[in-house]
């Protein structure tokens, strides 16, 4: 739907476009606060705000913003260049709808309400302005994680309405996302015109030391880059993605969305599928590549403000091509002009070699006295007592995971009051349950392991990996 249409209302950012549009925006901001603070905002309650606001921004400053607006816009009709009051800028909000209309409260006296699209907008602007880019992107995906793993735990809320809680979440978080990696590259682009501009070293070393969005920007994409939670978690959403689009919830966020936005089966489907596409396509796809682009446009930035050090250090003069052409013109000298040049040279070119001494240099290295005591390993053979003896202890101290009792225990468990079970009935999901029951068919033929193991040709396929399929039967 295009905006327009949902606001119906050509007025709507009248007060944004007028000469006082500056005070006209705190004005409003300020109702707006005033009603997170009071249960019911008054009109009288607004007109002693906007009016204080006015007192304190004082005459100068209205002139001012007269001053700094006026170019090159004309005067509107509603403002006559008469003095600000509370009572004329309430009625251009309800003009505009920013205020809805006169309500009369229960002590009599009129009631001022914001509209839900004024708030909304107003909220807008106010969190652009104060944007600081500080740990948007990997709250973005921690976010996106979080939804996710909740959305498969058991007796999950979040499954009662899919659509609205987990998939309509899931994409705005994406949306953000990308916003976020956009401003990353203009970021860029910015800091790489700024390292132009400058023109001596000074400035320009002030400018990596003390710049605070540069170290914002940096830190929060090498936090992104080299963190190891952030590709392991988008490898999770990714392939819970698949599970959830495979599941009858995926039917379930297909109905959701045809009641909650009026729509038909059809056209809800081809709405939930193409958000399934699109987060697919962005975290295989489009993230990496966008990560891809960044990493080339940050080493861009490092050549530039290293080829940007090197000119302003060696003061405009490029002092590799003027040794070349040094070498070249003497290479081509008699050897005695050769030599007179190299010594004048070596006249202009001071090398001084540094050393340290350390404590290291003249610690002197202390021999261990043996004393007269042979330090040699003494020769001894074990008897074979002591040999068992040695191998049992050996056996015992290291802990086998796979021995006939744990075995025994997991296959306990698994068959619960049962007495026969089937792996292909069972639901495998780790490692250590496969190698358990390989484990049992190492064991079959033992007298002391409580259970029979019957082989199948059938093999039973898992997420971890294809396995016989075998029947467990209690002795």
């Amino acid at each position: 739907m295009n905006f327009f249409d949902y606001i119906q209302n050509d007025s709507f950012f009248k007060p944004l476009v007028l000469k006082y549009r500056r005070i006209y925006y705190d004005c409003i901001q300020i109702l707006i606060e005033k009603t997170k603070e009071l249960p019911v905002l008054y009109e009288s309650d607004a007109k002693d705000s906007i009016t204080i606001y006015l007192k304190n921004t004082g005459i100068t400053e209205i002139k001012k913003s007269i001053q700094d607006d006026a170019d090159g816009m004309e005067e509107a009709a509603d403002e006559n260049g008469s003095e600000l009051q509370a009572a004329e800028i309430l009625s251009l909000f309800r003009e505009c709808r920013w205020l809805l209309p006169r309500e009369i409260g229960r002590n009599g006296e009129y009631v001022v309400n914001i509209s839900v699209d004024c708030r909304r907008f107003m909220d807008f602007l106010r969190k652009m302005t104060e944007k600081t880019g500080e740990g948007m992107m990997s709250n973005r995906i921690f976010s996106m994680y979080e939804i996710m793993k909740s959305a498969f735990d058991e007796d999950s809320v979040r499954r009662e309405r899919p659509y609205t809680n987990i998939l309509v979440p899931l994409i705005d978080n994406e949306t953000e996302l990308k916003n976020e990696l956009t401003d990353l590259k203009d970021n860029i682009s910015s800091i790489m015109k700024a390292v132009i501009v400058f023109q001596d070293i000074n400035s320009f070393g002030q400018f990596i030391m003390k710049d605070e969005m540069l170290d914002r920007f940096f830190s929060e994409y090498f936090f992104v880059k080299n963190n190891g939670l952030i590709p392991a978690q988008i490898s999770f959403i990714r392939g819970k993605l698949r599970v959830l689009r495979q599941e009858d919830t995926c039917e379930k966020m297909v109905k959701e969305c045809s009641e909650k936005l009026q729509l038909s089966y059809e056209e809800a489907n081809e709405r939930v599928e193409q958000y399934f596409a699109e987060l697919q396509y962005f975290l295989s796809v489009e993230y990496e590549a966008n990560m891809g682009l960044i990493d080339t446009r940050i080493n861009n930035y490092y050549n530039l403000a290293n080829t940007r050090i090197m000119l302003m250090a060696s003061n405009g003069v490029r002092l590799e091509a003027a040794i070349n052409d040094f070498l070249n013109k003497v290479s081509k000298m008699p050897e005695e002009e050769q030599n007179i040049a190299m010594e004048r040279v070596a006249d202009c070119t001071r090398i001084i070699n540094h050393k340290y001494i350390g404590y290291k240099s003249f610690e002197k290295n202390k021999r261990v006295k043996n004393e007269g005591v042979n330090i040699g390993l003494a020769a001894a053979e074990l008897s074979e007592e002591e040999k068992r003896l040695q191998t049992e202890k050996l056996f015992h101290s290291s802990q086998n995971r796979y021995s006939v009792e744990r075995v025994g225990s997991f296959l306990d468990v698994q068959l619960g009051s049962e007495n026969k079970m089937s792996v292909k009935e069972k639901e495998i999901q780790t490692k250590e349950e496969i190698l358990m029951y390989a484990a049992a068919m190492l064991y079959a033929k033992n007298e002391e392991f409580p259970y029979d193991i019957q082989l199948s040709e059938e093999t039973v396929k898992t997420e971890i990996a294809d396995i016989t399929n075998v029947t467990v039967i209690k002795k």
